[in-house]
């Protein structure tokens, strides 16, 4: 039986980070995230980590060598074939396609997390980075246009991030994925 990877995809503000976090530390398993790499590269061109600037070098890095961001991604932890990962912050469904080639022969677990406008402003307000002010504008962004549009069909599960406590949610996606990837048929 192999274990999975499991990536993790939804708008900005659903709860995806703190969500994969808890999910990776209840299971003991590394954890990656595109944010946290494409904030490392904005850091290396001396630029500011703002929302952006790292639209904008999300956007570059997707179009001139997708596989080689996915690659990097997972070297971050030093990830190996057959260990268990979750990914964090899938933005694209050709990023998608390509992780669930690269985690062969495992397979990928891809789970869709959503919540209430309202509750993404309140979690948005909570950041020192202003988002809450251009959300009209980060979610118009071409990075952000697979997200509200095809990546939730794809996804082996989805979450509503306002319906259940972070533990509560972590527990089920948990037991769903002992369930469905590692319990023997």
């Amino acid at each position: 039986m192999s274990m999975p990877a499991v990536a993790f995809a939804g708008r900005i503000g659903v709860g995806k980070s703190a969500i994969s976090s808890l999910l990776a530390s209840k299971l003991g398993w590394k954890r990656t995230s595109f944010g946290n790499y494409i904030r490392s590269v904005a850091g290396e061109r001396g630029d500011e980590p703002v929302r952006e600037v790292l639209q904008r070098i999300g956007e570059e890095l997707v179009a001139n060598d997708p596989e080689g961001l996915c690659r990097s991604v997972l070297k971050t932890v030093e990830w190996k074939s057959g260990e268990p990962i979750i990914i964090d912050g899938i933005r694209h469904l050709r990023i998608l396609s390509i992780l669930r080639e690269l985690v062969q022969p495992q397979p990928l677990c891809f789970i869709y997390l959503d919540a209430q406008e309202e509750i993404r402003k309140e979690r948005l307000a909570d950041r020192k980075n202003g988002d809450l002010a251009s959300l009209a504008s980060i979610d118009a962004h071409s990075t952000e246009r697979d997200v509200q549009t095809c990546l939730q069909v794809e996804a082996d599960f989805c979450f509503a991030s306002e319906t259940l406590h972070e533990h509560e949610m972590v527990e089920r996606m948990s037991d769903m994925i002992h369930a469905r990837y590692m319990t023997p048929t």
